[in-house]
């Protein structure tokens, strides 16, 4: 079964799979995206009611100022904008495809003729700001009044729209040079990787890998050894394939004159492209040989390999909890996590063998990952590692479904995340992104996704989460069953002496922030059929919160009026059963209710046949996520058979 799965994922084409994740096309939007005339006829602003057909930018007209009005609006866009809307204006940012409905995209919007002061109006009352009939409890989009100063508005809305109308620069010349590369990259890069090339753009902070340091010369993804500089080819297919899961998009529509304008600039911003060049050297390239046949014994040897070798980063199943990640992962320093396996939809070379291959042989500089010499490892030793691999892997992409059911059996729900029932249980894909809507905000959150399951007999509901954390709180040891990815075996040079290695274990202690997770209802259902806004919920349409802490492991029902009015249901009406397990960087947690209780004021009830919204809020305390710093879901729907 494994060796058929991975055969598929090995022959599935990257851009097929990454158009799944990000446009899955299997989902329905109550959502309508707002017209011109549902703006209001007025616009109340600090304190001033501003007719909405007289807006007017004020800076369009200072045509000897534009060009700053238009750069002081990008520094605010890639501070507060581009990780939802994008590079590109596209909507399609580093969490465009985690929302529902998805971020504008502003090409579309000003191809409908869209005009400044609807911009204004979207910008400043965001998503609380429609009409009912527009579920605006839906929209992630924010209020950003007393945030951002009107100034600061119309000056984005000058950048949104000369970049939509300037999606590359203008006026592209015949042959490429390095005085063009300097001109694209002042106008399309700087905001990332800053004018000098350092990698310290406005969006630095933003960003988790942090924006590329040209000045160093060293890249990641290369057909050349570890530590080498990268050909002009590995430089341009850079470019055109950007850097999927990260904030870098491709510049793939770009005019080819550009984008090797761009590549002879690049190399002058690090002297090591001149001392190659001086020096007389030329590139050694690493050669890919076709794979050896991928069969049982190749999958056997990939397993010892990876056991031995990649499994003290990236954890014996793959999730990057192995025990050198938790001492070598620093975010605020950009020492990123190391690539969690079983989501090769997040590789940022590409999923295919090939690549695969060349990411093992060369390493990636910058990072913990090493090169595996040849001098150490043949070329079949790499490959058995990558057929192993894919074997980690059960799906190609994630399966993205609005609408999911909770299935519909007979006798005792199962409690325990182990019951053989949840095998045969459907199971949907809820996408997380960060709360970066309201402060504080988490920028780079660890849990992206989460899997759902539920099943009900006519009088519970079980459901079942499952998601990735690379790391647990130590106290659940105490009182669950959690498996630690070992550490892996050494050669006998690094192993240390018995005495040395016999050490008291200490006591587990509590995280100074627990993990969470939390399934968020509609207190009650609408008179109208909207939904109450997807964050928490606000003082008129309050939601019910079935909270999992870590310590004390068990689940909290809770009232939410908002981020900041959250109450706990009396000790009477706590009525939620769970029980959690951790497993080699692996969360399993089942929750189980009655469908109806007594307490109708506090709790959500359940009906057969009907649906039910729900979302989800997530927190890595080890990453000290708490509180409003969390990774958080849109609606999505549960409908009991």
């Amino acid at each position: 079964m494994l060796k058929t799965q991975a055969a598929q994922w090995l022959q599935a084409g990257f851009l097929a799979g990454l158009m799944a994740i990000l446009f899955p096309s299997n989902l329905s939007l109550a959502f309508t995206s707002p017209k011109t005339s549902d703006a209001p006829e007025t616009l109340s602003v600090g304190g001033q009611e501003l007719r909405f057909k007289d807006l007017k930018n004020p800076f369009r007209q200072d045509s000897n100022n534009l060009k700053n009005y238009i750069k002081e609006g990008g520094i605010t866009y890639f501070k507060n904008c581009f990780l939802c809307h994008g590079d590109l204006m596209d909507g399609r940012g580093l969490f465009g495809d985690r929302f529902f409905p998805h971020p504008v995209d502003f090409n579309q919007a000003i191809a409908e003729n869209k005009s400044e002061s609807y911009f204004f109006w979207r910008i400043m009352k965001g998503a609380q700001g429609l009409p009912k009939e527009l579920q605006p409890g839906e929209s992630a989009m924010p209020a950003w009044e007393g945030t951002l100063a009107e100034d600061e508005i119309w000056k984005v809305i000058l950048f949104i729209f000369d970049n939509v109308k300037n999606p590359v620069v203008p006026d592209p010349p015949a042959e490429p040079s390095v005085e063009r590369g300097q001109l694209v990259y002042k106008e399309k890069c700087v905001y990332c990787h800053a004018e000098d090339g350092s990698g310290k753009g406005v969006s630095a902070f933003y960003s988790s890998p942090r924006p590329r340091n040209f000045i160093k010369g060293q890249y990641k993804f290369r057909t050349t050894p570890f530590g080498k500089i990268p050909t002009d080819d590995d430089l341009y297919k850079m470019l055109v394939r950007g850097m999927p899961g990260t904030t870098m998009p491709s510049w793939k529509h770009f005019p080819e004159v550009d984008l090797h304008s761009l590549v002879l600039y690049l190399k002058t911003l690090s002297k090591k492209f001149a001392k190659f060049k001086k020096k007389g050297k030329t590139h050694k390239l690493i050669k890919i040989e076709s794979p050896p046949p991928f069969d049982d014994q190749s999958l056997e040897r990939g397993k010892k390999f990876f056991a031995a070798t990649c499994s003290g980063c990236h954890g014996l199943k793959g999730r990057s909890d192995g025990e050198s990640t938790k001492r070598n992962v620093d975010i605020g320093s950009d020492a990123i996590r190391p690539r969690n396996l079983t989501q090769p939809w997040t590789f940022r070379r590409g999923k295919s063998p090939q690549q695969l291959f060349l990411t093992i042989r060369t390493g990636l500089s910058t990072t913990a990952m090493p090169r595996h010499s040849k001098r150490i490892f043949k070329d079949r030793d790499v490959w058995d590692i990558v057929h192993y691999v894919a074997t980690l892997s059960k799906n190609n992409s994630r399966n993205v479904a609005r609408k999911i059911k909770a299935v519909k059996t007979t006798g005792v729900l199962p409690l325990n995340p182990d019951d053989a029932v949840w095998a045969d249980a459907p199971a949907f894909n809820v996408p997380l992104a960060g709360q970066i809507i309201q402060a504080e905000k988490a920028f780079y959150p660890t849990i992206d996704d989460v899997k759902v399951q539920a099943l009900h007999n006519g009088e519970e509901l079980a459901i079942k989460l499952t998601w990735d954390d690379p790391t647990f709180d130590p106290i659940l040891k105490t009182v669950t069953d959690v498996q630690e990815s070992p550490v892996p075996p050494l050669p006998p040079q690094f192993q240390m002496e018995p005495e040395e290695s016999e050490q008291v274990p200490e006591e587990p202690k509590p995280q100074k922030y627990p993990d969470a997770i939390a399934l968020q209802f509609p207190a009650a259902a609408s008179a109208d059929g909207s939904l109450p806004y997807f964050l928490n919920g606000d003082e008129s349409h309050p939601v019910n919160l079935w909270q999992w802490r870590s310590h004390p492991n068990r689940v909290s029902e809770l009232t939410a009026q908002g981020m900041a009015h959250i109450t706990e249901h009396p000790e009477s009406s706590q009525q939620v059963q769970s029980k959690v397990i951790f497993r080699y960087g692996q969360y399993q947690l089942v929750m189980k209710r009655k469908l109806s209780t007594e307490d109708k004021e506090n709790d959500i009830q359940f009906e057969a046949g009907k649906t039910i919204p729900f979302a989800i809020n997530a927190w890595d305390g080890n990453m000290k996520e708490t509180g409003t710093r969390k990774s958080i879901s849109s609606w999505f729907q549960m409908t009991l058979e």
